[in-house]
């Protein structure tokens, strides 16, 4: 099965389209799909368009009490995913669902990461520049682990992701995470559209708090594995769940 994990913040305007898509796609997949819609205490009505959804594939909505960030929206969203295979991707269709069906078969015997590598011009020279300069610092830091123009549009295996769920206490940067791991990575080159807002909300201070974030992920302790990072979700994040099962 693929967990298609996707963290909600302000996406009202592109749930309906972005549910569909995904509909069509899981349905021409190899492997059973299912959904994981975290809302990350979006202000706006995203959480009752959720509820409204149908269920033409299966998915879960994880509600959470506050807003945490994507990175631990995302791992919050994983611990409740069913799949041997997890896609991470954001919610305002600049991911292109399209594009899991490549990133899923360059998921190779030895390979625990496939990355969406993107091209194209998708935001503000400008913002390209920081974006190239902030990705090319996480390459080098990484130890070149974390490939060149990759972000957060991942497919990855179940027991590569189960070791996050732990940090969640910490507030950590997924991508840092990553990093400080021997997971092996590939990637997958893929266009990447305009952003259907009008611009992204990555400015440059947002993104030396997320560089600091990720310098801060690299220097965190190891956490014990074990139930008690699952029950820390459940009684410090964790508003509550539901499963909508796909009808036939």
């Amino acid at each position: 099965m693929l967990s298609i994990v996707i963290p909600v913040y302000k996406s009202a305007s592109t749930l309906v389209a972005l549910h569909e898509r995904i509909g069509r796609v899981a349905a021409a997949l190899p492997v059973p799909c299912e959904i994981v819609y975290v809302n990350d205490a979006s202000p706006d009505h995203s959480l009752s368009i959720l509820r409204q959804l149908p269920p033409t594939i299966s998915f879960h909505i994880v509600n959470l009490k506050k807003n945490t960030g994507q990175s631990n929206a995302l791992i919050a969203g994983m611990a409740f995913a069913r799949g041997e295979l997890l896609a991470t991707m954001d919610a305002d269709l600049q991911d292109e669902p399209e594009n899991l069906a490549v990133m899923i078969e360059a998921m190779k015997p030895g390979i625990d990461i496939v990355f969406a590598k993107r091209q194209g011009q998708y935001e503000t020279p400008g913002r390209l520049l920081t974006s190239f300069l902030f990705k090319g610092m996480v390459h080098w830091f990484s130890a070149r682990k974390i490939p060149m123009n990759a972000g957060l549009f991942m497919v990855l295996r179940s027991v590569a992701a189960s070791g996050f769920v732990p940090y969640l206490p910490h507030s950590p940067y997924l991508i840092g995470l990553i990093a400080r791991t021997g997971l092996r990575c590939a990637t997958v080159t893929v266009e990447r559209p305009g952003n259907a807002f009008g611009e992204t909300s990555y400015t440059f201070r947002k993104r030396l708090r997320v560089a600091r974030s990720f310098f801060r992920t690299l220097r965190l302790p190891s956490p014990e594995p074990g139930p008690e990072a699952v029950a820390w979700l459940n009684s410090h994040l964790l508003a509550d769940h539901s499963y909508i099962a796909q009808k036939q």
